[in-house]
């Protein structure tokens, strides 16, 4: 089975391959959510644990999909991955995993997305950018409501809701142990998302 081993090295190696290429990527979709679940469950925060799948099923993704890139960029920079299928068409595999790509969101503009991420690193060293847990979320609430949803997509949006209000009662846990305007902004930046694209995660908080 697919584990986040296996997203890490995909990525240290997309990364290590085209830094260039890759510092433009954001990651998106299931593997985005399950590294939210990941995060919650490592922290194991009493008032946010991380959300229970009703199938183990739940915590792998088909494919390792990203925006704010062309998928035609990919093909021309990692020749090396490209899967020639009998039938179908070309797609790309790194460690084991499927690349997908989107270019627009429902919800989102990738621009925009892109400047607010997260970013993180894997244990070698490679940062990536991750969609925020807000934006996330609505992205998976919009799939749920036009009838365009897949079954995961319900566990991601719980994850993401869970993350979303983890993140902010993080940083007023940090600012009331270190007081300083950078802190402040940091709940205002927060806050000012939630109540904007998804305010009902505000009264759950």
């Amino acid at each position: 089975m697919i584990s986040w081993s296996n997203v890490e090295t995909a990525l240290d190696t997309l990364n290590h391959k085209n830094p260039a290429l890759f510092s433009r990527t954001l990651l998106i979709g299931g593997w985005a959510a399950l590294l939210y679940h990941r995060l919650l469950a490592l922290k194991n925060d009493s008032v946010f644990p991380a959300p229970i799948p009703d199938s183990t099923a739940r915590l792998v993704s088909k494919d390792l999909d990203f925006t704010h890139v062309w998928s035609e960029d990919f093909f021309d920079a990692y020749p090396d991955f490209v899967v020639q299928p009998s039938t179908g068409r070309p797609y790309l595999e790194v460690a084991g995993i499927r690349i997908g790509f989107a270019q627009v969101g429902v919800t989102f503009d990738p621009e925009e997305a892109f400047e607010k991420s997260r970013i993180f690193k894997t244990h070698a060293g490679t940062n990536f950018a991750t969609l925020d847990p807000v934006r996330l979320y609505r992205e998976k609430q919009a799939l749920i409501e036009k009838g365009r949803s897949k079954p995961n997509d319900y566990f991601h949006r719980e994850i993401a809701s869970a993350y979303a209000r983890f993140e902010l009662a993080e940083a007023f846990k940090k600012h009331s142990s270190e007081p300083t305007a950078s802190n402040q902004v940091r709940i205002e930046q927060l806050t000012r998302e939630l109540k904007d694209m998804a305010p009902e995660l505000i009264e759950r908080s």
